[in-house]
């Protein structure tokens, strides 16, 4: 289901989501499950979560990962007693390490998430190794299992897993599958919309955005990156995101740094984003000129955003980098194509989001479907310049510790 259209998977989950229910209502009621999960939810809506292990199943990207966080935070406040684990992709179990929330964090690769994002796959080891995974995880013998996304593949996975209760949504399909669901999408915030599925069995949401709990020294490490860097203010850029029609021109990035230039001539622009964005990086050194301190692929998930506390300002594609600045409380400028923006903007920060009124989004496609991205090529290069001017303040007014105006 990988490269379908959307109504056409939404079509093809429709005819496959009844027969698979039967299926797994028979293994159900062969494995005692029919009963069990009930006697799980009173526990869980009546207690404290003494003695009982839940599972939260994130499989997707990291900035989805990272939306995800709060739901973290709201179950562990309500079940404070209980064993909380986390099973996520590599990169976003690698994100949230060391959260307080957490009692263990399982990273595990599924396939289908990363040949969605255009990742080279050996299926056979894939498939291997995800039976290696579930082998792993069945044997911890979960009581509840949260999967987050709201995605019929994860929701399987989730019943893979053995718990005796599932929870989750039918944002798209598998709904019937669980025990416990949300019902269909809502057109609200993940990081909302996370927390309604956790509500289901109790849990009120927090307070705030999403936070990645930094140690000490990674926080001291940002600091040391920009210590040698006299220039205000500091503008943090990402150049790229998931997938390419999610993408701002680069020239149009570089046009944006030179009229802020303009208007704050000591500004210092960072670059930041993973090691496969070093071509990007390398068409806007040749458009930009000014103060430039490349950290593309010289930083992991967590130094990037240790990273990010120290800027005053970030400008970038829907992206997890875009998610790390909201999660700094750092003011973002971004862009918005084939993405939802009442479902992903920047959470719990001052943000300007430049989106183009057109027909055909948002439509969530990896590959457009015209014969230009016009979605973020029509953005005009003034408006990201006034927006990025708004959450800057004046010039002179740019201080120590933040781009905002006093």
């Amino acid at each position: 289901m990988m490269g379908l259209d959307r109504r056409v998977k939404s079509r093809l989950i429709g005819r496959l989501e009844r027969p698979i229910a039967r299926l797994i209502g028979l293994f159900d009621w062969l494995s005692g499950r029919n009963r069990a999960w009930k006697t799980v939810f009173t526990r869980l809506t009546t207690g404290d979560g003494r003695g009982l292990k839940i599972a939260v199943v994130r499989l997707d990207s990291i900035g989805d990962v990272l939306l995800s966080e709060p739901a973290v935070r709201a179950l562990r406040r309500r079940f404070p007693a209980a064993e909380l684990h986390l099973v996520a992709d590599p990169a976003g179990a690698a994100l949230l390490e060391g959260h307080p929330a957490l009692d263990r964090i399982w990273a595990v690769k599924v396939p289908w998430h990363r040949a969605w994002r255009g990742e080279g796959l050996n299926w056979l080891r894939s498939a291997v190794a995800l039976f290696h995974a579930v082998r792993c995880l069945r044997k911890e013998g979960f009581d509840a299992a949260v999967e987050l996304r709201g995605d019929p593949r994860d929701i399987l996975f989730m019943w893979l897993l053995g718990p005796k209760l599932r929870v989750g949504s039918d944002a798209r399909g598998g709904g019937s599958w669980l025990h416990v669901s949300l019902g269909p999408d809502q057109p609200v915030h993940r990081v909302d919309f996370t927390q309604a599925v956790v509500g289901l069995i109790g849990a009120r949401p927090v307070d705030g955005g999403p936070q990645i709990p930094l140690r000490p020294e990674e926080a001291a490490f940002g600091r040391h990156l920009v210590a040698g860097s006299v220039g205000r203010p500091r503008v943090a850029f990402h150049l790229g995101a998931g997938f390419a029609t999610k993408c701002l021109p680069v020239p149009k990035f570089a046009a944006v740094a030179r009229d802020l230039r303009q208007l704050y001539p000591q500004m210092v622009v960072y670059l930041v984003g993973g090691p496969e964005e070093a071509s990007l990086v390398a068409r806007f050194m040749e458009a930009y000129d000014g103060p430039v301190i490349n950290l593309v692929g010289r930083l992991s998930l967590r130094q990037t955003a240790a990273l990010l506390r120290e800027m005053d300002l970030f400008i970038g594609n829907d992206s997890a980098p875009m998610h790390f600045a909201a999660a700094a409380g750092l003011p973002v400028v971004t862009f918005f194509g084939p993405s939802e923006p009442v479902k992903y903007h920047p959470y719990g920060t001052d943000y300007r989001l430049l989106e183009i009124d057109l027909p055909c989004r948002p439509c969530d496609h990896v590959h457009c479907r015209h014969i230009e991205n016009y979605c973020l090529s029509l953005v005009p290069v003034g408006r990201v310049v006034q927006a990025a001017a708004e959450l800057l303040g004046e010039p002179a007014r740019v201080g120590p510790g933040t781009g905002r105006a006093p």
